[in-house]
């Protein structure tokens, strides 16, 4: 009976120590893409606060680039930081906020600081979309993103889900 009692005492030990080493290595926040209808998860990866995001689309009516920029902050609000543009027009930036100036024919808008909780979008397949992360591009105009509404948003990782998170990452 005394070895099984220290048996299972070691595996406890152990499964404690595997788990908090787990958890010290996996990120607390996530940047994810969901499908809005099914909260199914499309990407991620771990965020960091001061971190920088973008997307980049053709506009529907314009037709031309337009490049919007997000950060996450140190409080862990997420912003609206930048946008830039080739026209105005229909849909595109207006608002006298943040600095404006005008390089290598772009129309940039910075330091908005515009806060929100998410950003949702229905990514065309008429028009290339892309999504940048880092050193990493996602194609928003191609499957499984086109055509489905998609929100993009921070997510803070519960103790299990950090735990987890190396084996259940999409």
């Amino acid at each position: 009976m005394k070895r099984l009692l220290t048996s299972l005492l070691l595996v406890a030990v152990t499964a404690s120590g595997a788990a908090a080493f787990l958890y010290a290595i996996s990120p607390e926040q996530v940047l994810e893409i969901e499908k809005v209808e099914s909260n199914k998860v499309l990407w991620q990866a771990p965020i960091e606060p001061e971190v920088w995001f973008h997307h980049e689309y053709i506009h529907s009516v314009e037709k031309s680039k337009v490049m919007e920029k997000y950060k996450l902050a140190s409080d862990g609000q997420l912003y609206a930081m930048e946008s830039w543009t080739r026209s105005f027009g229909a849909g595109l930036p207006y608002e006298d906020r943040g600095t404006a100036e005008i390089v290598d024919g772009w129309y940039i808008l910075k330091d908005l600081y515009s806060p929100l909780e998410e950003l949702r979008m229905l990514p065309s397949h008429l028009h290339l979309h892309t999504f940048h992360y880092g050193d990493e591009e996602l194609v928003l105009s191609d499957p499984p993103f086109k055509r489905t509404h998609i929100r993009i948003h921070v997510s803070r990782l519960s103790a299990f889900e950090r735990i987890t998170w190396l084996f259940t990452r999409p």
